[in-house]
């Protein structure tokens, strides 16, 4: 007899030991949130298989437990046929109509109501024990299990608030204190949320998120805003400050046109004015790469207007600042002067004429995607590709779809504004962090004075960059299309160059 309890032992015992990975494959296959709903139901009919091959290799030690085990077994069964009944009609069927889901914290109260009645039904049917009567009779046994659900009773019924007021759905952001994530599921203990950037999960007791302060970004509506404080030196006009904050955000990709951006004055600081910058995007994932974005041209646009952003340093020089800061203004005019000598309408310069210029054009910086022109926009510059690479997007009558050139450098843009007082014929769009050499109308006029001949040059390269332009057009338009008219002819644009900067005496073109 011990022989066999010993045989039926070595036989039945590992039934029960491969339960474990059972339940750890089913963990693995139910991460998903639909199927994870079947995740204790499957644990469950796993344990009853279990049992099940136990009773069979081991039937004298499992007689005793024969009550015991078909009420787990039962159990197991018919819990299992509810949730699979409850996924396939709320999850599948439900979800393929396009109704709305119902709250999960919902679903998890009703299957813990129908498995704690149905366990209690099992128990008196199959082992004769009445539960409630067991309960009311002992006191110790109701105050222990008082003071144990006390904190889960409490999250439950937060959980319940929740939901029915519902200051958040699933799929919605939200901040909870300084933390910024996406609302994935609301269950009947937590509230679970996906930060932002990092996907890391916050789990928040239902009971604690409800006394929190939250901060919905996607209700009423997806549209929201967004601040980024810069400061600016004393000594730069608030109102132009302003302007360029403004201006600046609205070039950038993801900040809605409207509302349209605000800059305002926020406080005078030690060695700034601080000024607050609210923009309105609608696509939330992406508002940190918005806001960098919005910073960065912030940056460039100041660099360009001049505007400098103090902030504290210490220095040491090993030699007078002076003399520092003229290295470093030699090594850029040796640099503008280089590039200088590659531009066609340049070259007869004398270099003594070259360094004056180089001296009086600013170099400017713009980021990735700015645009530098707009087609249509008044303008009185030139611009000179001191680094990085241009794009000219070609739009309007004559132009094909997608017709796009690029310029490098040493190649220039803007040329037509600059001299003819027209608008700008083109977008100009930076490809990657650019720096452009800047030739104003106040920086050529003197060139001009100096040597007539600079004014014929310019026509006669002018006329060719836009005959360029009409061969670049028929090209990208491909064959059949309708050619496009040479505007400007060289001695046309060399009248609009005197006119434009006022030289009438200027002699006529050469022959």
């Amino acid at each position: 007899m011990e022989q066999t309890l010993i045989d039926e032992m070595k036989g039945g015992i590992p039934a029960l030991v491969a339960l474990v990975p059972a339940i750890a494959v089913i963990r693995f296959v139910c991460g998903r949130l639909r199927l994870r709903r079947l995740r204790v139901a499957l644990s469950l009919v796993a344990l009853t298989v279990s049992l099940a091959v136990f009773r069979r290799m081991a039937p004298t030690i499992a007689q005793p437990f024969t009550p015991y085990i078909w009420v787990i077994t039962t159990f197991a069964g018919i819990y299992f046929l509810f949730k699979l009944g409850e996924v396939l009609l709320l999850d599948v069927f439900w979800h393929r109509a396009g109704h709305p889901q119902p709250p999960g914290i919902f679903r998890d109260v009703l299957s813990a109501v129908f498995a704690s009645v149905l366990f209690v039904l099992l128990l008196q049917v199959g082992l004769d024990v009445h539960v409630t009567a067991v309960i009311i009779t002992s006191a110790a046994l109701s105050i222990f299990l008082g003071l144990a659900l006390q904190q889960t009773v409490s999250d439950v019924f937060a959980g319940v608030a929740l939901v029915m007021e519902r200051p958040f759905e699933p799929g919605h952001w939200v901040k909870v204190g300084e933390r910024v994530g996406q609302v994935e599921e609301i269950t009947w203990r937590a509230v679970r949320i996906r930060l932002q950037r990092v996907d890391d999960y916050l789990i928040v007791p239902n009971s604690v998120i409800a006394k929190a302060d939250i901060v919905n970004m996607s209700s009423p509506t997806c549209v929201h805003g967004a601040t980024v404080e810069v400061g600016a030196a004393y000594g730069h006009a608030p109102n132009r400050v302003r302007e360029v904050m403004v201006a600046t955000a609205e070039e950038v990709e993801g900040v809605l046109a409207r509302p349209a951006p605000v800059a305002d004055l926020l406080r005078f600081d030690a060695s700034s004015i601080a000024y607050r910058l609210t923009y309105w995007i609608e696509d939330f994932p992406r508002s940190l790469e918005i806001e960098s974005a919005v910073r960065a041209h912030l940056w460039y646009a100041f660099q360009r207007a001049g505007i400098e952003i103090p902030f504290p340093t210490v220095n040491y020089y090993s030699r007078p600042l002076s003399e520092a800061r003229a290295v470093d203004e030699a090594a850029r005019q040796a640099r503008v002067t280089g590039l200088f000598r590659r531009m066609d309408f340049l070259s007869a310069l004398k270099p003594e004429q070259l360094e004056a210029l180089a001296t009086t054009a600013p170099l400017v910086r713009y980021p990735s995607g700015a645009f530098i022109v707009r087609k249509g926009e008044a303008g009185d510059s030139l611009f000179i590709i001191a680094s990085g690479r241009v794009s000219v997007i070609y739009t309007g009558a004559g132009a094909p779809p997608d017709a796009v050139t690029a310029r490098d450098v040493g190649e220039y843009f803007g040329e037509l504004s600059l001299l003819t007082d027209a608008p700008r014929p083109v977008d100009v769009r930076a490809d990657g962090d650019v720096e452009l050499i800047v030739l104003t109308r106040d920086v050529m006029r003197p060139l001009l004075v100096a040597d007539p001949g600079v004014a014929e040059r310019l026509s006669q390269t002018l006329s060719r960059h836009r005959a360029g332009d009409q061969e670049v057009l028929t090209r990208l338009a491909g064959a059949g299309a309708h050619p496009i008219p040479v505007a400007y002819p060289a001695s046309t644009i060399l009248s609009n160059i005197r006119r434009v900067f006022g030289l009438v005496d200027l002699p006529g073109p050469s022959a």
